[in-house]
């Protein structure tokens, strides 16, 4: 933990409720196409169901709950792990001819969507992620690199140089990320201890099945 300590501590700053806006917002752009979880409820069947007003304000008021305890339901942590072959490899012999899709429970995998969304947005509004990360981070995307690199060249030639790229790829990054180290560096970054105590719910007691065709 002490790789922490040149970093400064910022100002804990308050989490603002989700509001029901947020929750319609984030559900429009959920594929209708994807995979149910454990609880067999499609987005489409979600999307049905929060046309009605009083539905939305009930979801909004139980994503709301789970952050203002620090406490994730048991029901949403649990998963089932799908193992499905890759296509068109030449045998299916060995494991890394397949590969595993996680299927989550629907509307925890809906509030999980809301506190992605606000905490890129907290990231990205206090300078918290690295400029040159793309991956994954709104309004960062490949077309993004690809400008910023094109860029880099262009200064480059200008000044009759040449560009090298060096890039990383960290694979398994977050399967293998130490959950104190990732609790810290949320209290570094200022993040509201509330939500702090989420994370530290969520991160643990979580549950999957794995399911190999009807096995």
């Amino acid at each position: 933990m002490s790789v922490l300590d040149p970093v400064p501590t910022l100002q804990e700053r308050d989490w603002p409720p989700f509001s029901a806006l947020e929750l319609t917002d984030t559900l429009s752009s959920c594929s209708s196409q994807s995979s149910p979880g454990p609880d067999h409820i499609m987005w489409v069947h979600l999307k049905a169901v929060l046309e009605n007003e009083r539905s939305v304000q009930l979801l909004v008021t139980l994503a709301n709950a789970c952050i203002c305890v620090g406490h994730l339901p048991k029901h949403f942590k649990d998963s089932v792990s799908v193992i499905i072959p890759k296509p068109e490899k030449p045998t299916y012999s060995t494991p890394k001819s397949f590969r595993p899709i996680v299927l989550l429970n629907t509307i925890g995998k809906l509030i999980e969507k809301m506190i992605s969304n606000c905490l890129q947005f907290d990231m990205i509004n206090y300078d918290l992620v690295h400029s040159n990360q793309v991956s994954g981070v709104h309004q960062r995307s490949t077309e993004d690199a690809g400008l910023f690199l094109t860029h880099l060249v262009c200064t480059g030639w200008a000044k009759g140089k040449k560009t090298s790229e060096l890039a990383f790829y960290i694979a398994q990054f977050f399967s293998s990320l130490d959950h104190a180290m990732l609790l810290a560096i949320l209290c570094k970054q200022g993040f509201s201890s509330i939500v702090v105590r989420f994370f530290a719910s969520y991160l643990v007691d979580q549950f999957t099945s794995y399911l190999w065709g009807l096995f």
